[in-house]
């Protein structure tokens, strides 16, 4: 064998060798502003998933830290150290976990985890309790979540978004009207196009990846008709979320969902972000989606062909039928 055979050779052999590198393990939770932390996601370096019970109905309630079933803590395990990174600021500060408790959302009981953090005064009559930070558990580097900017809906863009959705709007619009079984929208197609469409919300961020940078946005906007004699004046509106991938050269992707409902906007799911995480190269949002009955937390993955959710983890809800 000559000589360049025999090192390639052991250059092969001792590569077989070497340690894989450790896989990332994470554990995500959010902060209520009451300090309670809900545990809702734990990433072991390939998939997510969600080992903590999303209903206090599921097993006995845990009195001490010690109790906690250790395989509810996800790969990161019952010791780590949590880390709050805050929404307003984006800041960050060690976070102490103390005990399991207890916590109403909306008509049920879910298993929290009463920390040191202490946030401004909550209405105990709520149905659910603002949150204030995404908290992170990380196995090795601290991972940072990186705040998701908010644009104002008055800013010069937010005219441009409305322009750039207005077509996939109307459809998305065309499309919620249809699924009624005996009811038919007064407007038609024609009239609802000549109404406004007005943005409440615009979230973004831009990303780098192999194929150049793109630009990510998520949408909430709302079309609005006037009160009918039978509507005690609350009239019909249309409102649509979804997400706005643009980049450079390429038409943008629009992806929208419509509801149509009226102003006191039953059904409709509004989101708050929560941060923006960068695990080996892959970005994912972390946001809440929450309407008047219940509320989901969320990782979803973002790339430049889709953003896709890969975990949603209900958060606590009533049923439709609970009196209002």
């Amino acid at each position: 064998m000559r000589r360049g055979a025999v090192l390639i050779s052991l250059l092969l052999s001792s590569t077989a060798w070497l340690p894989a590198a450790p896989r990332l393990n994470l554990g995500l939770a959010v902060l209520r502003r009451d300090g309670i932390m809900i545990p809702f996601a734990a990433f072991n370096g390939h998939e997510w998933t969600a080992p903590w019970p999303t209903s206090d109905t599921d097993g006995p309630l845990p009195i001490g830290l010690d109790d906690v079933p250790k395989k509810w803590w996800g790969p990161v395990g019952p010791g780590a150290t949590w880390t709050a990174w805050m929404v307003e600021d984006g800041s960050s500060r060690p976070l102490k976990v103390k005990k399991p408790e207890q916590v109403r959302v909306f008509c049920g009981g879910h298993v929290g985890v009463r920390t040191d953090y202490v946030g401004e005064p909550v209405d105990e009559r709520e149905p659910s309790v603002a949150k204030d930070a995404l908290v992170i558990a990380s196995s090795g580097d601290k991972i940072p979540a990186e705040s998701i900017l908010q644009v104002s809906v008055f800013a010069p863009v937010a005219a441009i978004v409305v322009r750039t959705m207005t077509d996939e709007f109307n459809k998305a619009e065309a499309e919620a009207a249809t699924h009624f079984t005996n009811w038919v929208h007064p407007y038609s197609p024609r009239e609802r196009a000549a109404m406004p469409i007005e943005l409440e919300a615009l979230y973004r961020s831009r990303e780098t990846s192999p194929q150049g940078e793109w630009l990510v946005s998520y949408v909430e906007a709302i079309r609005r008709f006037p009160a009918g004699p039978f509507d005690r004046d609350c009239g019909l509106i249309t409102w649509a979320r979804g997400w706005i991938i643009e980049r450079d050269g390429r038409k943008p992707e629009i992806h929208l969902t419509a509801r149509v409902t009226y102003c006191d906007r039953e059904g409709v799911s509004f989101m708050q972000p929560l941060g923006r995480l960068t695990i080996d190269g892959d970005t994912y949002w972390v946001y809440q989606m929450s309407s008047w009955r219940d509320e989901i937390y969320t990782v979803a993955h973002i790339r430049p062909e889709e953003v896709r959710p890969v975990l949603n983890v209900s958060g606590g809800e009533c049923p439709k039928t609970a009196a209002k």
